[in-house]
């Protein structure tokens, strides 16, 4: 597939390298054994393959029904470790977990757990690791990346406290030391600082779950935004819908740490009851001047839309509301800030009659490109069709090649190697037919930054579920 041009975006090639390099800060028991790091980082990235150990935080969904956490591992050698469930109340609970070379693993959750107020660090005595987190619920099924590392600051561009939502914020304390956390919103009727969530303490080696309806007044959409006055956190949202209002589903959803100049979404399509829209969250003190860019698939010149997002608020763009946003057609897309005033941004995806689909789901995009990564979506606790979608954002072309991981062998998927993306270019391959059933782990690799995002939707309920890849160094 080829486009008319390149899109006019940044590849953030750099960061990756930065994230590598960053400080890392290990938080000990109290009897002195390593229980998790903080970093600075810019999204989940895989520690190197010949790295001593690395970390995963997988916060709590707050919803009943089957949880797992699926550990890949693209390396030659196997990984041991641990799994330490960390709930509201009583005491960690660990258990070994192993995970063979070229392969993956998905663990239950442990017995005499409470999987819904659990969230998970997962330890391993190397890198070359995804860890993700999946869920199959009455409401809705879904999986999203855990946190390569904690942070001072999360960001989360969407939400909703509607009539028919419930939307719950988990905020997972891993380490040693008690932390003490503020949450305000900018919703779409402004700011929003309950009280009850300022100087909210957070327990050390605890979850916390907040039922966001409790606490904000019923908004169609809900940007938050936590910050710590002492200690490092992990924060995800869930989303789910009741049906009433025509939304259905159920959506995680791994918080943004840091704003940035430039978010891209590889998989995107509205028209024929599926909707698309994109959330612009800009915490700063200064105005920001974003450009929402489509990159369709059927070769039509891409026309940026220019907005302006006010300092401390957010802003939603509609695909429907677009001209140039054309309906049925396939696409990937970016918005990047044109100002130098870091945004965070989300897109929202749902579907309902007439579309064969139904469901909702949002979630930031990705800050940076990167010549590899690897998906883990592996044994998933429910059935699920398997998309993949590979773009590439800069303007020379990329060739890419994708394989499985499982059993120990890593397989290069036929007609999916060296396969030319041209500038701006986009790939989307149904792989449930070509894997054999249930989807595998991935390992997706070019010769220039790409982005890679999976679709993983159940194929059994209500339910729009795509996480992106985790970025290899």
């Amino acid at each position: 597939m080829t486009v008319r041009r390149a899109p006019v975006l940044v590849v953030l090639v750099a960061v990756l390298a930065a994230m590598a390099a960053a400080d890392v800060r290990d938080i000990g028991n109290d009897d002195g054994s390593p229980f998790g790091t903080a970093a600075s980082f810019a999204m989940p990235v895989s520690d190197p393959v010949g790295s001593l150990s690395s970390t995963w935080f997988c916060p709590a969904t707050g919803v009943d029904g089957n949880h797992a956490v699926l550990v890949t591992n693209h390396g030659d050698q196997p990984r041991s470790g641990s799994l330490t469930w960390v709930t509201g109340d009583g005491a960690p609970v660990s258990e070994r977990v192993d995970v063979g070379a070229h392969d993956g693993v998905s663990v239950d959750v442990a017995d005499g757990v409470d999987g819904a107020a659990a969230s998970v660090v997962v330890e391993m005595d190397g890198g070359g690791l995804a860890v993700e987190r999946a869920l199959r619920s009455s409401g809705g099924s879904g999986v999203a990346s855990c946190s390569s590392a904690a942070s001072d600051r999360w960001y989360l561009a969407n939400g909703a406290t509607s009539r028919d939502a419930t939307q719950l914020l988990t905020l997972f304390n891993p380490f040693a030391d008690d932390a003490i956390v503020d949450v305000s919103f900018a919703t779409d009727q402004g700011r929003d600082e309950p009280e009850a969530l300022r100087g909210l303490p957070i327990r050390a080696r605890s979850t916390t779950v907040v039922n966001l309806g409790d606490v904000v007044r019923r908004r169609e959409v809900t940007a938050t935004e936590v910050t710590t006055r002492r200690g490092r956190l992990v924060v995800q949202r869930m989303q789910r819908f009741d049906g009433s209002g025509g939304r259905s589903g159920l959506s995680l959803a791994l918080a943004a740490p840091a704003p940035a100049d430039v978010w891209t979404f590889p998989a995107g399509v509205h028209g024929d009851g599926q909707g698309e829209r994109w959330h612009v969250y800009n915490p700063g003190e200064r105005d920001a001047v974003v450009s929402l860019e489509v990159v369709p698939d059927n070769g039509d010149f891409p026309v940026p839309v220019e907005r302006t997002v006010a300092a401390r608020s957010q802003l939603v763009i509609d695909a429907a509301e677009i001209e140039a946003v054309a309906a049925g057609v396939g696409h990937s897309s970016s918005v990047r800030s044109v100002n130098d005033v870091a945004v965070v941004v989300e897109r929202e995806l749902t579907a309902g009659p007439p579309s064969s689909r139904r469901g909702w789901s949002s979630a930031p995009g990705a800050p940076l490109a990167a010549p590899a990564w690897l998906l883990a979506g592996n044994d998933l606790p429910y059935p699920s069709g398997d998309r993949l979608y590979v773009h590439n954002p800069g303007a020379e072309p990329v060739r890419v090649s994708v394989a499985v991981l499982d059993g120990g062998q890593t397989t290069p998927l036929e007609g999916l190697q060296e396969v030319e993306l041209a500038a701006a270019g986009r790939q989307r391959v149904d792989l449930t037919e070509q894997v054999g059933g249930a989807p595998l782990p991935l390992l997706v690799q070019a010769d220039g930054p790409v982005v890679v995002e999976r679709d993983l939707s159940p194929t059994d309920d209500a339910g729009i579920s795509t996480v992106l890849g985790i970025p290899l160094p």
